[in-house]
């Protein structure tokens, strides 16, 4: 049995530094796509007007001068914390619906007509309903944050409880592990995947609804600025704040990457795809 044990934790070491090999390679083909992309707004700004296509180098030159104010800096942290905090609690709330749906089938029945009378609704309804609902602007973005990201969350959540298989349950409450083993050993591994593509997709969903509140309900952060950058026509701006933005989906997709690779490792390949060095 020791030999046994030695050999899985040398497999699933080796598949660690496997998966973080893999990884750390930077994909060409990534590379080329954002080098087509800059090479066809090079292009567009040397034959169009800077209201237009603003050079690279305008845009640059945009973005060092709001990181470099005081107002750029809140304007920046204001925007990112609402979108995490106010994602956060999408999470919670939607995860705990959807796993109450999963164990209970009333619970399912009551919660999916409105999970889905939520899905017809669009973004720019519920932004609408905020401004209409709520005086202050904050309860106004983190209405539109929460509600837009719960489908996501709800769904994820469910369906991944849902797909344990019976076998597993029931080897597992043969073994009458405690409640803390249980959600240990069988909840969370199954349900972790899930999650972790739940909030990748959440993320850009987020970034949106925030900024669209903000820009037509707001009176702080990026959507501010962006108003304010569209009300004077400067389209240098409002590319460098989007680029801003843009970073921080980046980021945040890195985090998540950096989470999926820790705990789950033993998924670095697959049986469908053609490895490709």
């Amino acid at each position: 049995m020791s030999q046994i044990s030695n050999h899985s934790v040398k497999i699933t070491a080796r598949e660690k530094r496997a998966g973080r090999r893999k990884t750390r390679r930077l994909p060409w083909e990534g590379a080329l796509a954002i080098a087509v992309l800059l090479g066809g707004w090079m292009w567009g700004s040397h034959y169009s007007t800077p209201m237009f296509f603003p050079s690279l180098t305008q845009i640059f030159t945009n973005i060092v001068t709001l990181l470099s104010s005081p107002e750029g800096w809140s304007s920046v942290g204001t925007t990112y914390a609402r979108i995490l905090l106010y994602l956060a609690g999408s999470f919670v709330i939607s995860s705990l619906l959807g796993l109450l749906a999963a164990w209970n089938v009333h619970i399912e029945r009551f919660l999916l007509p409105l999970i889905e009378l939520k899905q017809g609704i669009p973004a720019l309804c519920w932004v609408l309903f905020a401004i209409i609902w709520f005086a202050d602007s904050e309860a106004r973005i983190a209405f539109v944050v929460i509600t837009s990201a719960l489908p996501t969350f709800f769904y994820q959540s469910r369906d991944a409880l849902r797909s344990i298989p019976r076998d597993w349950v029931e080897l597992v409450h043969s073994l009458r592990p405690s409640a803390w083993q249980k959600a240990r050993i069988l909840w969370w591994p199954a349900i972790l995947p899930a999650l972790l593509t739940g909030w990748r997709i959440n993320i850009g969903n987020a970034t949106r609804v925030t900024i669209m509140a903000e820009l037509l309900g707001g009176i702080t952060g990026i959507g501010h600025e962006l108003r304010v950058s569209q009300e004077m026509f400067r389209m240098d701006q409002t590319i460098a704040w989007t680029a801003v933005l843009v970073l921080f989906v980046i980021a945040s997709n890195a985090v998540i990457s950096l989470a999926e690779r820790h705990y789950l490792f033993y998924r670095h390949g697959d049986g469908v795809r053609d490895h490709v060095n």
